[in-house]
């Protein structure tokens, strides 16, 4: 997709602000639009509705706060989701116990960890997610890109225990710093 197609994308959506579904139908195909629709499902039947944020990207909140971001091809390039057919789960996470998940769902975050020079500078920091050390470790750093079943049930119990953290005041207000001002 090039620049300028991306640019119309992005100024045409923004003038609509178009439903998730509406969108990704004509994105994903075959297990890919059936999992995501039902992740819609989901996040729907949870009172977590996706609203849109950019070309090709949804924002979720809980109670005015950030749970996670969904995009699809055709969204900002850092994404990377240049293939036809793809986009990704991005779930915000805290510094949770490691107990709070199953020893598969951890498997599948750490398999998941999305790997950025900047990752760190930007967002709230983290050491340690689920126990395993990692550097420059933020809460944007897993996505779930093309996820399947295992992965988007992964996904959910980290939007749970996102969700339980907020209804407790237990999560700390998400910050994003545009990388022009980050300290990169």
């Amino acid at each position: 997709m090039s620049v300028v197609s991306k640019n119309y994308q992005w100024k045409n959506q923004k003038n609509i602000r178009p439903k998730i579904e509406d969108v990704v139908v004509d994105i994903l195909h075959g297990d890919a639009l059936k999992n995501a629709l039902d992740f819609f499902a989901y996040l729907r039947a949870n009172k977590m509705n996706p609203q849109w944020s950019s070309a090709n990207a949804w924002k979720i909140n809980y109670k005015k706060q950030s749970v996670c971001h969904i995009r699809a091809y055709g969204s900002a390039h850092y994404n990377d989701l240049n293939e036809p057919g793809s986009w990704h789960i991005q779930p915000y996470i805290g510094e949770y116990n490691e107990s709070q998940l199953s020893d598969e769902f951890k498997q599948i975050v750490w398999k998941n960890i999305r790997h950025c020079p900047f990752c760190g500078n930007c967002r709230l920091k983290f050491r340690t997610i689920f126990g395993k050390e990692f550097h420059n470790a933020c809460e944007g750093k897993i996505a779930f890109k093309n996820p399947n079943v295992e992965a988007i049930e992964c996904a959910k119990k980290l939007i749970e225990l996102r969700r339980e953290a907020i209804q407790n005041n237990k999560v700390e207000k998400h910050t994003y710093i545009p990388a022009n001002r980050s300290k990169l």
